[in-house]
């Protein structure tokens, strides 16, 4: 297979990105977020949490650095982020997993000013992923929305190819057009993939049109991007992190529109859980028709677990579906032997996201929902369809097999 993202690019990002790590100014800041982050919490983290406390920091700190990688507005680069550790191409590259990053996600960066002019040509490699969303943010944090496309609003060519323009005007008729705002900092791609062993992100180039305006950015300047706005988006970061972790154990927010940061396109359900170890959490929801649907678990912290080793999320089309239509999972901490079981890692107390993107309007079968039970795990047989698919411990083995080697095709 054709890996887009292994470009020079990408290569250069991480080099980039671990040379900056190298540097005092980077050290320091990170001690400073680690102590804002420290003072946020206080004495709220559980135990089972405190342990990856400081790996929790330093990808969060990696998460920024990749983002300044990818900021030179003038000589942009698409540059993978959000990315646990990993090693590939021949070298280490540093986890930047947060803020409830997705599993299923291929997030890129690349800069962008206002008053220049860009163009991105895009072309499927293999099977394009369910959902792909071209947005343009007005922050370090990815948070603030200034226009989104979606693949399937995109005006293509036979081969399924496609040309995004960018720039400060309106689109006056242009297909495929995004246009900036003074504030605008970054195009932040989602490529969402259902299924992994299959979809592939696209290939994607940027260009800038017209002369460049600075020359390309210093490793230096990189550094004074990533320290300031690593510390600016602390509380931000930590909100997020917060409106989560503060609720009631065992309780969940109903599916809705997207608001507060995230895909604004989507609709998403939240809830944390505290799930002893002979219990299990049901998780019943409707697909509504969405072209992608799935639901991970995070740590305490607010960071995807490790997806590629377990089977800490499953989308729609990695789960066995109910002859409702419905999906039903069983969130815990040991293998309840359900075929549809989403691993805690051992965590007590874990973070839960469901996604949906490029649902119909209007939605069908009563739109994106979610229901939520806390049962004995003695209880499950009772509790699920006579329909639910249970496996043997060969049979997890073998799914477990084939994640991992799904997995594996990102690198």
């Amino acid at each position: 297979m054709n890996n887009p993202i292994a470009n020079p690019g990408q290569f250069a990002a991480e080099t980039d990105v671990v040379e900056m790590w190298k540097d005092e100014r980077v050290r320091q800041a990170r001690e400073m977020v680690k102590g804002l982050f420290e003072r946020g919490y206080g004495d709220r983290p559980p135990a089972e949490a405190l342990p990856t406390f400081e790996r929790s920091v330093d990808e969060y700190v990696t998460n920024w650095l990749f983002k300044a990688a990818a900021s030179d507005s003038q000589h942009p680069r698409f540059v993978r982020d959000f990315m646990p550790p990993h090693h590939w191409q021949g070298r280490d590259v540093p986890g930047a997993r947060t803020g409830g990053d997705n599993p299923d996600n291929c997030y890129r960066l690349a800069g962008i000013r206002h008053g220049t002019a860009y163009r991105v040509t895009g072309k499927v490699v293999g099977r394009q992923p369910a959902n792909v969303s071209f947005t343009l943010t007005a922050n370090f944090g990815t948070s603030v929305t200034i226009q989104t496309i979606e693949d399937h609003q995109l005006e293509r060519a036979a081969d399924g190819s496609f040309v995004i323009t960018i720039d400060d005007q309106q689109a006056n008729g242009r297909p495929n057009h995004l246009t900036t705002a003074p504030h605008v900092k970054f195009l932040y791609v989602r490529d969402s993939m259902n299924d992994w062993s299959a979809e592939t992100p696209l290939d994607l180039a940027i260009e800038r049109l017209g002369e460049a305006k600075a020359p390309p950015l210093t490793l230096d300047q990189m550094i004074e991007a990533a320290v300031f706005r690593m510390k600016e988006d602390v509380p931000l970061y930590f909100w997020f992190q917060n409106v989560w972790s503060s609720r009631n154990p065992n309780s969940q927010i109903h599916a809705a529109r997207a608001s507060g940061g995230g895909l604004v396109t989507q609709f998403n359900s939240h809830g944390i859980f505290d799930i002893a170890e002979d219990e299990g959490v049901i998780i019943e929801y409707e697909p509504a028709g969405a072209r992608y649907a799935a639901l991970q678990l995070t740590d305490w912290y607010y960071q995807s677990l490790n997806y590629g080793e377990i089977q800490s999320s499953l989308t729609q089309a990695q789960s066995a579906v109910d002859a409702d239509g419905k999906v039903r999972l069983v969130i815990a901490r040991r293998d309840p032997g359900v075929a549809n079981w989403i691993d805690t890692g051992g965590l007590r107390i874990v973070l839960m996201i469901m996604r949906w993107q490029a649902a119909p309007d209007p939605p069908v079968r009563g739109g994106p929902a979610c229901q939520m039970r806390l049962v004995k795990l003695a209880e499950l047989k009772s509790a699920l369809p006579a329909e639910t698919v249970w496996f043997t411990a060969e049979q997890r083995k073998a799914q477990l097999d084939k994640r991992r080697a799904a997995y594996a095709r990102r690198f």
